[in-house]
């Protein structure tokens, strides 16, 4: 994510809300029904009471010219305290938020300013002093802000800065206490938000948090993007042949996989499980998209699509006698390989009817992954529209620790 990207989160939030500065006057007008406020020195008032009327006519330049005047000659707090306000609330009307922002500095600098009011301007110099980049005064009234009013929004702002700045340790802090109030709320995490921690983990090399995030990332915002990585996150780790091969069938489904190099490690994987009919319809689809390229027949690419070409038809041709011996035999193992053979060619109705055989109770001994065989039962069923099904198989799968990975991606694509 860019630094420009980082500071239009905050942008649409502040803008309105400063031109609404309305709070100085009355944070004033608190003061004096409190205690009958002193008189204003009398050439003060001849600055001030032309600045009020230039300013209720729209002439904001001369209001904001008369008002300063007016602080320049203060002799007295509550004076200057009066004069500010009146500049402030012409600045805010104009539009000029840097000015408005170091005269409500000067203005809570006066001890004829209540707490409540300072902390009433906490948010506007926050958002000002990031947008024009004085990032640590934005970081000090952010922290103010947050502090006192425990504001998402104030963390937000923090994240911004620190990201800005680079400096992923502090953003991270920050962007966890955001997540962590919009979850006391009953909120989930945005997604900008989890975006901005796989940046920062990704930049401290920080894999296992960065894995947990884009675990959530794929569970709330499922995306092409955020599968890729999470795929190979879990390939940077331990990760079982046959769990990624489910993770490919997942990707391939979902339409999530781009790269050549993806396709082809999915194919060599399929290859590998004895799905070749699987591999070949991989190839056909990679090459449509242009992502499979065969260049020679003794490359690479083309060996991987004879092979998968002579050993589908292979499979084609003994199919039904796979079927058949599975059948009349009690071993599980056999009919949860025709069941391969079966999803391979696209026939989801046989594969479940041959795997569900192969887990009956008098046959399941045998069956050497049952995980791997409640993953094909469970994509089968999905692919049939069967989703209760299909969650069983998945949730049966997920308890073997091999297949735990795999397994959730689908239950959460269901």
């Amino acid at each position: 994510m860019t630094n420009r990207r980082a500071r239009m989160m905050v942008r649409a939030a502040w803008w309105a809300g400063l031109v609404g500065a309305g709070w100085l006057l009355a944070g004033a007008s608190a003061v004096a029904a409190e205690k009958k406020p002193p008189p204003l020195t009398d050439k003060v008032v001849e600055k001030l009471k032309p600045a009020q009327e230039a300013g209720q006519k729209g002439d904001f330049d001369t209001c904001i010219k008369l008002s300063k005047e007016a602080v320049d000659i203060s002799a007295k707090t509550w004076d200057k305290d009066q004069s500010l306000h009146i500049m402030i609330w012409c600045l805010a009307k104009k539009g000029d938020f840097q000015a408005y922002a170091d005269s409500v500095e000067q203005l809570n600098a006066l001890d004829t300013v209540g707490d409540e009011e300072r902390f009433k301007s906490y948010p506007n110099l926050a958002k000002i002093y990031y947008q024009s980049k004085n990032f640590e005064k934005a970081e000090k009234y952010a922290k103010l802000w947050g502090e006192h009013d425990n504001s998402s929004e104030a963390y937000t702002i923090l994240v911004a800065v620190y990201y800005s700045q680079q400096n992923c340790n502090d953003a991270v802090v920050a962007q966890q206490k955001v997540i962590d109030i919009d979850k006391a709320a009953g909120k989930e995490p945005a997604e900008q938000a989890l975006r901005i921690l796989n940046s920062c983990y990704y930049k401290l090399g920080d894999k296992p948090h960065r894995t947990e995030v884009m675990e959530t990332l794929m569970r709330r915002y499922p995306k092409a993007d955020y599968y890729a990585d999470l795929v190979q996150l879990y390939k940077e780790g331990e990760l079982d042949k046959r769990a990624l091969l489910n993770m490919y069938r997942l990707g391939f489904y979902k339409d999530y996989i781009s790269r050549e190099s993806v396709f082809v490690d999915y194919v060599e994987q399929a290859m590998d499980a004895g799905a070749p009919a699987e591999a070949l319809n991989v190839i056909e689809t990679a090459k449509a998209k242009g992502a499979y390229v065969v260049i020679a027949a003794t490359d690479r690419n083309g060996k991987l699509l004879a092979t998968a070409k002579q050993q589908a038809a292979e499979d084609h041709k003994l199919i039904a006698q796979l079927d058949k011996e599975a059948r009349a035999g009690k071993n599980g193992e056999a009919d949860v390989k025709t069941g391969l053979a079966y999803m391979s060619f696209g026939e989801c109705d046989k594969a479940v009817e041959a795997i569900e055989r192969g887990l009956t109770p008098e046959r399941v001994a045998k069956v050497k992954r049952v995980d791997e065989a409640e993953m094909m039962l469970g994509i089968c069923y999905t692919k049939l529209g069967k989703k209760d099904e299909a969650q069983k198989a998945f949730t049966a799968a997920q308890g073997d620790p091999r297949m735990a990975k795999a397994a959730t991606l689908w239950l959460q694509a269901l």
